[in-house]
């Protein structure tokens, strides 16, 4: 099931962010991606929980800053 949420995770953020899901891995992070900036990560954040219906906490906005911390928080929730 996590490789099914882990592939998800990808494709959102690739059509969000504007890249290629291969290039999408563990290291991808808003250090390396330009286009990932405070509004793209909002609306990384709404289509996680619009695709899984879960809700984030505020305080975990910011501990979401790679997509391997992305796949780690909701791996928790779901």
């Amino acid at each position: 099931m996590l490789k099914n949420v882990e592939q998800t995770i990808k494709e959102l953020m690739s059509i969000i962010l504007n890249v290629d899901v291969e290039k999408i891995d563990d290291s991808t992070s808003m250090d390396n991606i330009p286009g990932w900036d405070s509004a793209n990560q909002i609306n990384i954040i709404l289509a996680l929980e619009e695709e899984f219906s879960i809700s984030f906490e505020v305080s975990e906005f910011e501990l979401m800053v790679s997509y391997f911390d992305i796949v780690q928080i909701v791996g928790a929730k779901i």
